[in-house]
């Protein structure tokens, strides 16, 4: 006896999905831009003339690249509240979380970005008379951005999708919301399918848009 599939009870508990889809479009939303600049920030910090800063800001990126995110999750929701009596929600938790991971692997790509300019292009806008914040805007950040949107879009990506794992400390993201669906209607398949469509519908426009831009990035055969 094959399996009887009932899409009719996901309408039922649409709203409930939509509010899923919501928070996760927020929690990454937040993620992304708080996680960009500090990344960014972070890369800043690496650039300072002291040994000191050069430390920190290597160890900082090396805890929080090798820290699973889930880890990182669950430590943080438990930890604050037992050890300094901190207790924020749930959702705070997340952001803070994933926008920390983020951080870490965004430095990285920005300094990425930063060294694919060749400082004797700097070296000659100084020489015909420009100073370092035209030289920045002019020369290094327009370079910079072809190469970083593409790598920094992939980022993003890989965040929209782990923003999942937030529902183990109980974010009502959309894997939440559907668990909770679950619960109600035990009819996991059926759920599950719609969850990984609406997933879909978020990513491969994103995926689409970071290979167009990797393609005009990468030089063009002679």
């Amino acid at each position: 006896m094959g399996y009887h599939w009932d899409f009719a009870i996901v309408f039922r508990f649409a709203p409930a999905l939509l509010h899923g889809t919501v928070l996760t479009l927020e929690l990454t939303a937040i993620t992304i831009v708080f996680g960009t600049l500090l990344g960014a920030l972070v890369e800043v910090l690496r650039r300072v003339p002291s040994r000191l800063a050069s430390f920190v800001v290597a160890l900082y990126i090396e805890v929080f690249r090798a820290l699973p995110l889930l880890v990182l999750l669950v430590w943080l929701y438990y930890l604050l509240p037992l050890a300094w009596g901190i207790r924020i929600s749930s959702f705070l938790t997340a952001a803070i979380a994933m926008t920390v991971n983020l951080s870490a692997f965004a430095a990285v790509t920005i300094r990425s970005g930063l060294e694919a300019v060749p400082r004797g292009q700097n070296e000659a806008a100084l020489a015909l008379g420009m100073n370092p914040s035209q030289v920045l805007f002019r020369i290094v950040l327009p370079q910079t951005a072809r190469v970083l949107l593409p790598n920094l879009l992939g980022l993003y990506i890989t965040m929209l999708k782990l923003s999942s794992l937030a529902s183990v400390i109980a974010v009502y993201e959309l894997l939440h919301s559907a668990n909770t669906v679950i619960s109600q209607v035990y009819r996991p398949l059926e759920i599950y399918t719609v969850i990984a469509l609406i997933y879909l519908i978020l990513v491969l426009p994103m995926s689409y848009l970071s290979k167009r831009l990797e393609s005009r990035v990468q030089p063009r055969p002679a």
